[in-house]
């Protein structure tokens, strides 16, 4: 069975190109000898690391929240304290456009997405709201979020240290 897609890390421009070359090009050679058509989609290094985060805050901490949480003996769906958690610790910001037939300044607000939010980010929300959950909500977390708690993110880059063991 063929390989349905390819991922590849390049750190520097010399392992992109020998990447390129080793790699990617074969891949793609028996892709399209298979009739197989491809679609190339580049993006920044760090939203994979983002990717694992959103799978965890949905997969593990929110889904937690959701099963566990009864305040006023009520329970609500993931959907719910999604939006409520993303209304509590991201908010609104207010944006100014031109509005083109008038020319005059108009100002809305819009909510902030945790896809705006990069690896630090991202991690601070987890970490807020699963603190939240533990101490105002009593919810407990699998032995799984344990290592989420000892998954470090430095201060300066962003860079995740240590990996997400599903």
């Amino acid at each position: 069975m063929t390989d349905l897609a390819l991922s590849v890390v390049w750190p520097d421009q010399e392992r992109a190109r020998t990447s390129l070359l080793e790699r990617v090009a074969p891949w793609c050679k028996a892709q399209w000898a298979a009739g197989h058509r491809l679609e190339l989609q580049i993006r920044l290094h760090e939203d994979a690391k983002t990717d694992r985060q959103r799978k965890y805050y949905h997969g593990v901490v929110l889904k937690t929240i959701a099963a566990q949480a009864r305040p006023n003996d009520q329970q609500f769906p993931l959907k719910v304290w999604k939006e409520h958690f993303r209304e509590e610790y991201l908010g609104y910001k207010t944006v100014t456009t031109k509005n083109p037939l008038t020319g005059k300044k108009m100002r809305r607000r819009v909510r902030v997405s945790s896809e705006d939010l990069g690896v630090k980010g991202y991690s601070q929300l987890i970490d807020r709201v699963s603190a939240f959950a533990a101490s105002e909500l009593g919810v407990t977390f699998p032995a799984s979020f344990e290592q989420w708690e000892r998954m470090q993110v430095d201060a300066d880059t962003g860079e995740i240290i240590g990996a997400i063991t599903p």
